[in-house]
């Protein structure tokens, strides 16, 4: 009796399988969309970084610019403003010096009690070709030796990684921009910054109005009498 094989075979010897050109190309398929979705991935946190370092950095802007504006038009009239050419005390030439005002960027009880606080322009310790700059509240010391012998109480940096930083003032009685203002009785009427940042193209500049700035007052001619003919009539 003949029994039938129950088995099938392939008539041609073949194996059903993948090929190693197969797994290879499978393979390179999944390594390649692996990769893509990882590229996109990455992309959009860079993205969402710059976008949050960007704001960040527009706050701190607002911020600075805010400050300076409650800052200036608060000041009192016997408030003093100097910009020297020369060095004045230990800290370079240039630098911002406001004394008898009111204390910016105060967060101590001490800081709030200086008499003087001095704005300047340092290198940067962090990032190099960089500027930052600096607010130092300043005490007089228990026996000067000159009007402006200050020590230092704290030193605060306001702005970092700046390419530049400058300050002009506007002297309402020659109705000029001028760099210097030194030895004048009043503060200037107008102060007007201008900075720029390493990492940033674009350039910032704002106008401040300062309170008891210097004003050109223009005095009302005087009426002079003319003197009357005794028993003439006025014409």
């Amino acid at each position: 009796m003949f029994i039938p094989p129950t088995a099938k075979t392939n008539p041609r010897g073949a194996q059903h399988g993948f090929t190693l050109i197969e797994v290879i190309a499978a393979m390179a398929l999944i390594t390649f969309v692996i990769g893509g979705v990882y590229g996109i991935a990455n992309g959009a946190m860079e993205l969402g970084k710059s976008m949050s370092d960007s704001r960040i950095h527009e706050t701190r802007v607002t911020n600075f610019v805010t400050a300076w504006r409650e800052y200036l038009e608060t000041l009192p009239p016997e408030t003093r403003i100097t910009v020297g050419e020369k060095p004045s005390r230990k800290f370079g030439r240039g630098s911002l010096l406001i004394e008898n005002g009111t204390v910016p960027f105060a967060w101590t009880p001490v800081v709030r009690l200086s008499p003087a606080v001095e704005f300047k322009v340092v290198r940067s310790e962090t990032e190099r070709s960089a500027l930052d700059l600096h607010v130092v509240h300043l005490y007089r010391n228990e026996r000067p030796k000159s009007a402006d012998d200050y020590k230092v109480i704290a030193d605060l940096p306001l702005l970092e990684g700046l390419s530049s930083f400058t300050w002009e003032f506007f002297d309402a009685e020659e109705e000029e921009w001028v760099t210097l203002w030194e030895d004048k009785p009043a503060p200037p009427l107008f102060l007007k910054l201008k900075f720029g940042f390493v990492r940033e193209p674009r350039d910032y500049e704002y106008v401040f109005w300062i309170s008891g700035g210097n004003r050109v007052t223009e005095a009302a001619p005087s009426q002079v009498m003319q003197p009357q003919p005794q028993g003439g009539a006025q014409p």
